[in-house]
């Protein structure tokens, strides 16, 4: 009886400790630093060329185009094409061969599998997307307040403290209740 009431009260206190205490905050650094994930073709969107042009279009997240805007395309590690937008916030890379490429413009960046007109897949866009602004740094907003997480642990303290207490006094009850 007395293990099953601990670890009745281990799973209240758990549970009482997840709903208090918000997910850990995640927060991106203010550096200009390009974050991305490693290039992974199942992760890629597929973009098919046009003319022998792997073409994109840079926007920001409202859909506004963004003209005059650097966008870096690298194979790995290797850098192999630079391009500037338009006033449309289109650019253009000639000479690409297909294969899987990240496209950097700013703090974001994009994957994409690059196609050939003959070989693409019918999924495969024209033209590749970056979307600027608030894509380019993912996290929560906010941060756990450490004054919340004290008040949760003394919480949780207490919670514990009294379920042990209740349980030995149950205990001191049953016996003297015993003949």
């Amino acid at each position: 009886m007395k293990g099953i009431r601990l670890v009745q009260g281990a799973a209240t206190a758990l549970a009482a400790l997840g709903l208090l205490l918000p997910p850990t905050a995640v927060r991106a650094d203010d550096s200009n630093k390009v974050v991305t994930a490693k290039s992974d073709a199942r992760l890629a969107a597929d973009v098919v060329m046009q003319k022998g042009q792997f073409a994109g279009r840079v926007v920001d997240h409202t859909g506004t185009p963004l003209a005059g805007r650097e966008v870096v395309v690298r194979e790995g590690n290797k850098e192999v094409a630079k391009a500037t937008t338009d006033k449309n916030g289109v650019f253009s890379v000639p000479n690409l061969k297909p294969g899987n490429y990240t496209a950097t413009s700013g703090n974001t960046a994009g994957n994409f599998r690059v196609w050939s007109e003959k070989v693409a897949p019918p999924s495969a866009k024209g033209h590749a997307l970056l979307v600027m602004g608030e894509n380019g740094a993912r996290g929560q907003f906010g941060a756990v307040d450490p004054t919340l997480v004290l008040l949760t642990a003394a919480v949780i303290a207490t919670l514990v403290i009294s379920i042990v207490t209740l349980d030995k006094v149950n205990d001191i009850e049953d016996k003297v209740e015993s003949p």
